[in-house]
C-alpha cells in the first residue's frame, strides 16, 4: 500500500538572492545601450540625404544615441533596484524595467498618453519575456518561474538541472530518428 507522503510533489529548493548594484549595472546598460544606439545613427546617416557628412551621426541624429543611452540605463537600473528592493528574481523585476525605458521613449517623442502607453506595453512585453524563461525558444527552462525553481544559475544552469545546451541537445536527439547500428544492418 503507498503511503500518501509518496504523492505529494518534491520540496522545491529556494534560490538565494545576489544583490546587484543597480548604479554600477545601470551604467554598464548605459554605456552598451549608447554603442547600439551610435549604430543606429550612423545607419540613419548613411541613408538620409544632407550635406553634414560623417559628423551628421551626432549634429543630426545624436538624440538617437541619447535616447538608447537613457532607455537601457533606465531599464537596467530599474530592474537591479526592483529585486534588491523585492530580494527576488522573478519577471516583475523586468516588467518595472520595461516600463520606466517605455517611460523614456513616450519622453522623447514629448507626449504623456506615449509614455504611459510605452510603459504599459514594454512592461508587458519584457515581463512576458522573462516569464518565457528569458529565451525566444524557452530554454533553458519554460516553466523555472511557473514552478517556483528560480532563474537560471552560473552559465546558465537552472540549479539541480542540465545547462541549456545539454537540454537543447537532448530535445535535438529525442526529435530527430534513430540511426539504426551497423551490427543490425548486416
Amino acid at each position: 500500500m503507498a503511503s500518501h507522503n509518496q504523492d505529494k510533489a518534491p520540496s522545491v529548493e529556494e534560490e538565494t538572492f545576489v544583490e546587484r548594484s543597480a548604479f554600477s549595472t545601470g551604467m554598464s546598460a548605459a554605456g552598451l545601450s549608447a554603442g547600439a544606439g551610435l549604430i543606429i545613427s550612423a545607419v540613419q546617416n548613411s541613408l538620409g540625404k544632407h550635406n553634414a557628412g560623417a559628423m551628421g551621426i551626432f549634429t543630426r541624429y545624436g538624440s538617437t544615441i541619447a535616447t538608447f543611452t537613457a532607455m537601457g540605463g533606465a531599464f537596467a537600473f530599474t530592474d537591479a533596484a526592483v529585486a534588491n528592493v523585492r530580494q527576488k528574481n522573478d519577471p516583475y523585476n523586468g516588467a518595472a524595467g520595461g516600463c520606466a525605458a517605455g517611460l523614456v521613449a513616450g519622453a522623447q517623442a514629448r507626449s504623456l498618453p506615449m509614455m504611459f502607453g510605452a510603459c504599459a506595453g514594454m512592461a508587458a512585453l519584457v515581463g512576458t519575456f522573462d516569464a518565457a524563461g528569458r529565451s525566444m525558444v524557452g530554454l533553458p527552462s519554460v516553466s523555472s518561474y511557473a514552478s517556483g525553481k528560480a532563474s537560471e544559475g552560473e552559465h546558465g544552469q537552472v540549479p539541480g538541472g542540465l545547462s541549456w545546451r545539454e537540454e537543447k541537445e537532448k530535445r535535438r536527439q529525442a526529435f530527430f530518428k534513430k540511426r539504426p547500428d551497423a551490427e543490425t544492418e548486416e
